[in-house]
Parts: C-alpha cells; structure tokens; sequence
C-alpha cells in the first residue's frame, strides 16, 4: 500500500511540472493574437511588441542551456518552487504593467519559471517513475505541455475580445499557484544535491552571443543597411567564437561540443530548429494577419488556428507508430513536404487569404509539422553515443526555443519592412509584409528537405 501510495505521488508530481510547462507554454502563442490590441494601447509597432513573445523564448532558451547543472545542483522541490514562484511573480507585473517595458520585464521574469519548467518534469520522469513505464509517462507529460500551443491562439483570442489582454496574465497566475499549492504537497527531494562548478563565463558568453543575435536580426526592419544590424551580427560571431574556443581548452563546460563531429545530427538540428521557426513564426504572423488584413476580431484570430491544431494533436500518436513501423524517411519527407507546401500555397495566396484558405493551409502545416517534428528528434538522438545523449537532448531542446524567437523575430521584422512604407494603406502593406514572410517559409521548407536528405545519406553512409 505505501509502495502505491509513493508511486501515485510521484505521478502527482510529474503531473505538477507537467501543468506548470503548460501554463509557460501557453501564454507563448495566446499572446499572439493581442498584439494588434496592445500596439495600439502602447504605442509601439509590430516589431517591437512582438518582443513579449521573443524576449520570453529567448529567456527560456538561455534557462535551458543551464538545466543539466541545475538539476544536480537544486532539488527538484527547490526548482519547482523556484519555477512557480518567479512564472508568478512576471506575470502579475505583466498583468499590471502600465508601459511596455514594464510588460517585457514581467514576460522576462516569467520565463525564468517557464524555462526550468519543462526540463524539470521529464527529468523528474527518468528519476523517479519505473523504466518500463518512461515511453508512458513521457508521452502523458508531451501530449499535455503540446495541448498549450494548440489552444494559445484560441485561449488569448476569446480572453481578449470578451475581457481584455490583462486577464490572459492574471488567469494563468491563478492557475499556476494553483498548481504550485497542489505541488508543495507531492514533489520532493529525491536526489542529493551535487556542489560541483558552474562554468559561468562559458555560460555568460553563450547567452551574450544567442542574446546578439536575436536582437541583430530584429534590426532587419530597418534595412539592411542599418549598421546596428552588422555590428551586432559580427559580435554574435565573436562570442560564438569564443564560446567554442572555451570549450575546448577548459575542462568545466555547459555543452559537450563532441555532439558536432557527428554531422548527421548537426542536419538532424538544422531541420529540427526550421520546423519550429516556421511553427511559431506562422503562429504569429496569422492572426496578426487575420485581424490588420482580414478586419476580423480577435476571437476569430484566435480559433481560426484551432481546427487545424486539434486535427495534427489528434494523429500525433499515428505519426509516432508509422516512424516506427516504416522508419523515418516517409514521416520526415511527407512532413517537410506538406510543410513546404503550405508555404507555397500561403505565399501565393498572401495578398487574398480569406478564412477558410487560412483554416485550409494552416491545418496542411500543421500536419506536416506534427508529422516530422518529434520524429525528426528521435533521428537525430539515435545518432548519438548514449555518454552524449544529454548535450544532444540539451542542444535539441534549447534550438527549439531559440527557433520560436528568431521565427518570431525575423518574419516581425519581414513585415515591418513593409508596414514602414507610406505608399498604401496599413492593411495593404501588412499583406504584402506577410506575403514576403510566407515565401521565406517556403525556402525553409526546402532546406528542410535538403536537410532530410543530407541526414539520410549520412546515415547509409555509415551504416556500409
């Protein structure tokens, strides 16, 4: 009975870090859909508010880069604790911010919670749940944090029209003490706590280079001749640079960059990190579009997306079972196909997308998405050495959430572009904007597949 009783605690808490990464994730795509609400309230341009969601991605990626030491350094307790009260505490400043610098400073420390969120519920899974029961319990955790993005779009759209944008931050914060409350109860110590060196100067560099790099594309907007723009471009390389340099002379690293000799996961990355851009880069680019272009409120903006969403949740199981029945290469190149396809049908139709064209080619992509995205992952960790799964899995995750904010980043930017004109009207240049966006989606959609097919022949390679 005790046996019971400690194992249905120990769902309990995977279930608590399970809700906590929901909750994170969820006000990354439900925030999308209120821009054009708070463009108007604080007076600022597209590429600039998009920075709640960027900014918030980028914290996350940076938070993650830090996971592994921070699960042996903190008690999963201590981190949970630390996650609910922080995700809290930057949504309420969120919630009250009366400028947007306050609202971005909100998002910031908010991350902070969400980015030790989703690392901690599946390291607390290989801790403490049965090996036998792992592909279960991940795939109970997977399917409810990959519930929030399907239903941000349609959760901030019906906030927003029927409230206003403040409540998407106050709900969320109740739901999250909620589960904080719930948690205090059932997760524990479980491990004892490792003293060992924090490499902060690799860690500090990395995070300056990821950080220039996200605000040297934004500059895109204005120009390419902005010389902002190059500065801060050569200076990403630098610490980039250097971060590598680092990391081969000192003993004491964050990543283990022997992950990088294996050139078929370094494809496997690169078609993982363009399948996410595309994802959230049109997840922020249509109900923008939908609500500046189309004239529709932001309820519409929101659930537009929904079908489509709901439809790839569904058969995500199906495309697991079919990598593993028939292998990788039919899911990752009818995935990147239907993917690519999308761009091109969103990209020649840009100028005149009407709801149901949107409704149509989003549900395309997000087959296609849903199909080769995880897939894609398991592919690329099988070519790894099991003493580097964990740097592999830590680039994987952290690429993912750096994809997020660059996408949001550089199609905000593509936009911008346009929308800075003065030659036609607002809803006009949005389109073209948006349109110019869609056909960089495309060619995305072909390096993915050049990327699919780089790895495969890496892979017969090896195997002759």
């Amino acid at each position: 009975m005790a046996h019971k009783d400690n194992e249905v605690k120990n769902i309990m808490a995977v279930l608590a870090m399970a809700f906590m990464s929901f909750v994170g994730i969820l006000t990354e795509t439900s925030l999308n859909v209120t821009f054009p609400t708070m463009m108007k309230q604080f007076g600022v341009t597209l590429d600039v508010i998009q920075w709640t969601t960027t900014g918030y991605l980028l914290m996350i990626a940076i938070i993650m880069l830090a996971s592994s030491y921070l699960n042996k350094r903190f008690t999963a307790r201590q981190q949970f604790i630390a996650a609910c009260l922080t995700f809290i505490a930057g949504s309420l400043i969120s919630a009250v911010a009366p400028n947007f610098a306050l609202l971005l400073l909100g998002r910031l420390i908010s991350a902070f919670g969400a980015g030790l969120s989703t690392p901690l519920m599946f390291n607390l899974i290989v801790e403490i749940m049965p090996r036998p029961k792992w592909g279960f319990y991940m795939g109970i955790a997977g399917l409810v944090v990959a519930m929030a993005p399907t239903l941000g779009p349609a959760f901030g759209g019906a906030i927003n029209y029927y409230f206003n944008w403040r409540w998407i931050f106050i709900l969320v914060s109740v739901f999250a003490l909620i589960v904080f409350l719930c948690g205090l109860a059932v997760v524990k110590k479980y491990h004892e706590i490792q003293k060992e060196k924090f490499a902060w100067l690799n860690f500090l560099i990395l995070s300056l280079a990821l950080i220039s790099l996200t605000v040297g594309l934004n500059q895109i907007s204005h120009g390419l001749n902005n010389w902002l723009l190059w500065v801060l471009l050569v200076l990403c390389g630098l610490l980039f640079g250097l971060f590598i340099y680092l990391s081969k002379t000192t003993a004491n690293n964050i990543i283990d960059l022997k992950v990088f000799k294996q050139k078929g996961f370094i494809f496997g990355t690169l078609a993982y990190f363009l399948l996410q851009f595309i994802n959230i880069g049109t997840s922020f680019v249509l109900p923008n579009y939908i609500q500046i272009v189309g004239k529709q409120t932001s309820l519409v903006g929101g659930l537009i997306l929904l079908p489509g969403s709901i439809l790839a949740g569904v058969l995500n199981p199906y495309f697991g079972r079919l990598y593993d029945r028939l292998g990788a290469k039919l899911p990752l190149y009818l995935g990147g196909g239907l993917v690519t396809v999308s761009g091109v049908l969103f990209a020649v139709f840009g100028m005149n997308l009407t709801s149901l064209m949107i409704i149509i080619f989003y549900g395309v992509l997000m087959l296609g998405h849903r199909m080769a995205f995880s897939n894609t992952l398991a592919e690329t960790l099988k070519l790894q050495e099991s003493n580097l799964q964990a740097d592999a899995t830590a680039i994987c995750q952290t690429s993912q959430q750096l994809a997020g904010s660059i996408g949001t980043t550089i199609l905000a930017a593509i936009i911008a572009i346009w929308q800075n004109k003065n030659n036609a009207p607002y809803s006009v240049l949005t389109a073209q904007g948006s349109q110019a966006a869609f056909v960089m989606t495309t060619i995305l959609g072909l390096i993915i597949l050049f990327s699919y097919w780089k790895l495969f022949r890496i892979e017969k390679l090896e195997n002759k």
